[in-house]
């Protein structure tokens, strides 16, 4: 090979070079998009989804983001260069909230409740629900019985439910009335009525007649058709009786004993 061949093979490598090199600052200039900034991801986030950004990391040309949103976290993937949004997952469900200063007691609810003067609180549970946690009240007004969902934080009532107290008039030939569940329970028991229930069944049904007495509070289970008295819970009995009780077995204890 000649000198000249030679210098002509180098000659044309190196335009090459050259041209490959140009192509690729046009291609760079004109055509590459721009990486986005953390806090246009941020940005973009909020205004799709809403919610606070709570951290944000990039690694390998994503953005890694934790978003708080309505008391439930979210994760998210965000393309750095085109801000497409690669995955979305929900992360550990709600955050549960802070139970020594949010969730108020049984007593500040029963407090909220007598100061709405709805009627008589008769029992207080606490449900930790997935959305939010909340109290299931019984409460007891003119011989009715309600049921109230109420917020565990605020104190706000969500629902109310009433149980029905008379029974359906289709079966009214065959089925006693309130008024004779509440008579023949107060024969048992003579006090005040509570509340009167009726429980549907394909026997007839029941009523629930719940009586606070002198001495004891009960509940009587009433056969809606016959009348008859099914069962009785018994929730308070007097302190004196039981104290008395417990004097008259330390006597019979003594007489064993002499």
């Amino acid at each position: 090979m000649t000198t000249y061949s030679k210098w002509m093979i180098s000659l044309v490598m190196l335009m090459i070079t050259v041209t490959v090199f140009v192509i690729w600052l046009i291609s760079d200039r004109f055509f590459a998009t721009e990486k986005i900034s953390a806090q246009e991801a941020s940005d973009l986030i909020s205004n799709l989804y809403g919610g606070s950004v709570e951290s944000i990391e990039e690694k390998n040309g994503i953005f890694y983001m934790n978003v708080l949103r309505n008391n439930l976290n979210y994760d998210f993937q965000v393309d750095s260069e085109t801000g497409t949004i690669l995955q979305l997952s929900k992360n550990g469900g709600k955050t549960p909230p802070d139970v020594s200063t949010d969730i108020k007691t049984k007593e500040e609810i029963r407090a909220l409740l007598s100061n709405q003067q709805i009627g008589t609180v008769r029992s207080i549970s606490l449900q930790d629900a997935e959305e939010e946690p909340h109290y299931i009240v019984e409460i007891s007004e003119q011989e009715i019985l309600k049921t109230l969902l109420v917020n565990a934080i605020t104190g706000e009532i969500l629902t109310e439910d009433v149980k029905q107290q008379n029974a359906p008039n289709a079966q009214a030939a065959t089925i006693i009335s309130s008024e004779k569940a509440k008579q023949i329970a107060l024969s048992q028991l003579n006090g005040t009525v509570e509340y009167v229930v009726y429980e549907g069944a394909n026997d007839g049904g029941y009523y629930l007649v719940e009586i606070d007495g002198e001495n004891e509070e009960a509940t009587f289970q009433i056969h809606a058709v016959s009348g008859k008295v099914m069962s009785v819970s018994d929730y308070e009995q007097d302190d004196d009786v039981d104290d008395g009780d417990d004097s008259e077995e330390d006597n019979n204890e003594e007489n064993d004993d002499d």
